[in-house]
């Protein structure tokens, strides 16, 4: 009684088990349009900049600091118009990095005052025209 049981179990399982089966169809007009699409392209741009703030005035500092990012912000932005007009069907910025770093006129060779130097370094993925 107890083999009949393991055996009409394991049929059971066996019979289950075989009736999953999965079929997978592509739309082959989609798939041959992917693959006709170039691959996106990086493009990575850096600018530098210097934004004049006193050595005495903290709030006057940590404003030149927020333009000078508001300026870096405001060019990342632009420059997906720039690419669009000249090599880019479509812009997509993926990634910014900003460096300020305090420079007074003592430091800086030429330097006639204080104030930041500020970097950026932008990475876009544009499609190409």
């Amino acid at each position: 009684m107890l083999r009949l049981l393991i055996s009409s179990a394991l049929l059971l399982c066996m019979s289950a088990a075989s009736a999953q089966t999965i079929g997978v169809t592509a739309d082959k007009a989609r798939v041959a349009a992917v693959a006709a699409l170039e691959p996106p392209v990086r493009v990575s741009l850096g600018i530098n900049m210097f934004v004049p703030a006193s050595d005495g005035d903290t709030a006057q500092a940590l404003k030149a600091q927020e333009d000078g990012r508001k300026m870096i912000y405001e060019a990342a932005t632009h420059e997906c118009e720039v690419l669009r007009a000249s090599i880019a069907s479509d812009c997509h910025l993926e990634s910014i990095n900003i460096n300020v770093q305090r420079v007074s006129a003592s430091q800086n060779y030429g330097q006639r005052t204080d104030g930041f130097n500020i970097s950026g370094n932008m990475s876009y993925r544009i499609g190409v025209k």
